[in-house]
């Protein structure tokens, strides 16, 4: 019995002890039931021992301040201000209070635990708050689109009505970040407070400094503060403000390196030249002038030698008068031209103009200046024929023509066909075997008398073909006919010069005359004898045109033989060498042709008495 007795004690001591607690502990319940933990703060205020809506009572200041609070951006010298409104932001009371009034009250046993460290340990809970994050994103939106630029070089731009300069200066590139901005303002809208912040770009540096600007927009204004007076080719042109304005242009051009900012220039477009001055440029067009060879008409001496004979070239005095350039309004060289003028601000320039050379140069003229004739021949007629009249005719149209070296001589393309409505007449001309008459015939005897002249320059003859029968007053074998377009005259200027054909006549003779530089010291002509004759034949046929009486015949044109003949002509080179060539002409015979009249009708028998 002694010893139980301790162990009772004990027992009932612990039991106390426990019941005390237990009391302790009911009455810290009850004491802080519908009451927050003390020690418990809502972003910074204490809020322990409130009910719940005493601490939401003690925390609605502060939310109204929060409602106020701005987050704001700058850029440059801008602002870009987000307000709760712009973002549906509020804060959330009654969610904050509430989560700080479940402290201590999750669930037995821990709770017990934490209403009695409560006693002695602070806890804070956050400011609930909340935000559309639609809301933020369409605000960022609003933001770039104020932001976001493209690099601009500035500009200088003016009226050409009322001639007022207008600037702009330059910008570099700008772009928002947007990850970042979207980071930065989800942060600040959680922050107590307005703040300011830098907006988040991504920029380049400004392309064009402002005073560059403003250097070429004075550029400008002196440009355009009176006419420019443009002259050239003995004129000139007056260009009124207005059409200034409309010309010019301002441009960014960068700097060689690459890496210096831009500098504004005045700039002429090619359009701009031709759609502002139009046709008035024309003014400025001058055809240039060719020179001429300055020759006598007429050789020194006639050569009508028809046998065997040579010639030397003569030397004649000769000139050469004109040539001179032209000139052409060239709208690229004007352009870049007034660019350089308007900025420089001068009032009267000598335009640039395109330099229009003749065909032939002055310079070039004098180095091919005919210095000799080169070879001439004359033939004969008789004055007051129709022919005579083609022949003189011809003579004018080839009189003066001049042949470059390399260049071919031809008489058809100089005259082309010889109708009757370019002054020629109908004369006696070789068709098929018969003398009649056709528009232009006759001129056959300047093809051999230009034939000649040539033969004797020592040129290089490329066509001609002698006439079907032998006509005495032509050099037997040495001699061409003419007949559009087949049958020409035709050589080639194989001189160092210039050859200038003239030709000229009289009432009874032709010449022509080759004067250029000589290639040859002399040329020489070998006649053979005629060979190989062949007889005509004799051809009667009624007379179509009623001129032969009844009973009657006539010769119309009379017979000669045919033959074969050569000529060999031979070129002596100045500096040495020779050129050999044999010429071989066939003459058909001249047919006899006899036309006789219609028979005459019978006699009529006197009448019987």
């Amino acid at each position: 019995m002694a010893e139980r007795k301790p162990a009772l004690i004990a027992g009932g001591i612990a039991a106390a002890v426990a019941a005390a607690i237990l009391l302790a502990l009911l009455g810290l319940w009850l004491l802080q039931r519908g009451e927050i933990l003390p020690n418990t703060r809502i972003a910074g205020i204490e809020v322990g021992g409130l009910t719940p809506g005493e601490a939401a009572a003690s925390l609605q200041p502060m939310a109204d301040e929060r409602r106020a609070d701005t987050v704001t951006f700058t850029f440059e010298d801008r602002e870009f201000v987000v307000t709760p409104e712009d973002v549906s932001f509020e804060v959330a009371v009654d969610e904050s209070v509430q989560s700080a009034a479940r402290r201590g009250r999750d669930g037995l046993p821990g709770d017990l635990f934490e209403r009695v460290r409560s006693l002695w340990t602070e806890r804070s809970y956050p400011l609930q708050e909340r935000f559309d994050a639609a809301a933020v994103e369409a605000r960022i939106t609003d933001i770039v689109a104020e932001v976001d630029r493209d690099e601009f070089d500035g500009a200088v731009t003016v009226d050409p009505d009322d001639l007022e300069v207008t600037t702009e200066y330059a910008v570099g590139r700008a772009e928002v970040l947007i990850d970042e901005l979207t980071a930065t303002l989800t942060d600040a809208l959680g922050t107590a407070g307005s703040v300011e912040l830098p907006l988040p770009v991504d920029t380049t540096p400004q392309p064009v400094a402002d005073a560059d600007v403003d250097r070429v927009a004075e550029q400008v204004r002196g440009a355009i503060a009176a006419p420019l007076v443009l002259a050239g080719a003995g004129t000139s042109l007056t260009v009124e403000p207005a059409s200034i304005a409309r010309l010019l242009t301002v441009e960014a051009q960068a700097q060689p390196d690459g890496d210096a900012p831009k500098t504004l220039t005045i700039t002429v477009t090619t359009e701009a030249v031709a759609e502002v001055l139009g046709d008035a440029v024309r003014r400025f067009d001058a055809e240039p002038t060719e020179p001429t060879f300055v020759v006598p008409r007429t050789p020194p001496s006639n050569f009508d030698s028809q046998g065997t004979t040579n010639f030397s070239p003569v030397e004649v005095s000769t000139s050469i008068e004109g040539g001179a350039n032209g000139s052409r309004f060239h709208a690229g060289r004007a352009a870049e031209q007034l660019s350089v003028l308007f900025a420089d601000n001068v009032r009267e320039a000598e335009l640039d103009l395109e330099i229009v050379e003749p065909e032939l140069p002055l310079d070039r003229a004098e180095e091919l200046r005919p210095t000799h004739v080169l070879g001439t021949f004359t033939t004969y007629y008789t004055g007051g024929q129709p022919r005579t009249q083609n022949i003189q005719r011809l003579a004018d149209v080839v009189d003066g023509d001049v042949v470059l070296p390399g260049e071919q001589f031809s008489i058809n393309e100089l005259s082309g066909e010889r109708r009757c409505e370019k002054g020629y007449v109908e004369a006696g001309t070789i068709v098929q075997g018969e003398l009649v008459d056709t528009c232009g015939g006759g001129v056959s005897q300047f093809g051999t008398t230009t034939f000649n002249a040539a033969f004797f320059a020592g040129v290089q003859l490329d066509q001609w073909k002698a006439h079907s029968w032998y006509i005495s007053r032509y050099p037997m074998g040495r001699e061409a006919t003419l007949s559009y377009p087949v049958l020409d005259v035709r050589f080639t200027n194989d001189t160092p010069g210039a050859i200038v054909v003239r030709s000229s006549y009289t009432n009874s003779s032709v010449t022509v005359t080759l004067f250029g530089q000589p290639r040859a010291d002399v040329v020489r002509a070998q006649h053979g004898s005629p060979t190989n004759y062949r007889e005509p034949e004799t051809i009667r046929r009624l007379d179509e045109d009623g001129e032969v009486p009844c009973g009657q015949e006539v010769e119309v044109q009379s017979e000669a033989r045919g033959f074969t003949v050569e000529v060999v002509r031979t070129v002596e080179l100045r500096g040495g060498g020779t050129e050999q060539q044999t010429i071989r002409t066939v003459y058909s015979p001249q047919n006899r042709i006899l036309e006789r009249g219609p028979p005459c009708p019978p006699a009529e028998e006197p009448d019987e008495e």
